[in-house]
């Protein structure tokens, strides 16, 4: 807000504005809120999930000696063009 904008507002305008700045912010951790809802910035500091850098994933290749193949139909086939 720029000082012409407070310039126009009543006293009781202006009551409300600093009350309102003076009021802590709710967040995860006062008040019953859950996380999810905080501020982006906040959640953005947050240390990120999954494997931590240079973690070789396991994997499971192709058995090279099957007991069974089954042929799917493609996904994109309409189901009319199946049979």
């Amino acid at each position: 807000m720029r000082r012409s904008d407070l310039e126009r507002l009543s006293k009781e305008e202006l009551i409300e504005l600093v009350l309102r700045l003076h009021r802590p912010e709710k967040t995860s951790r006062t008040s019953s809120k859950p996380p999810s809802s905080d501020r982006k910035e906040r959640r953005e500091k947050s240390r990120p999930g999954g494997a931590k850098p240079g973690h070789e994933g396991h994997k499971q290749g192709p058995t090279p000696d099957p007991d069974q193949v089954v042929v799917h139909p493609r996904r994109w086939m309409r189901a009319t063009q199946l049979w």
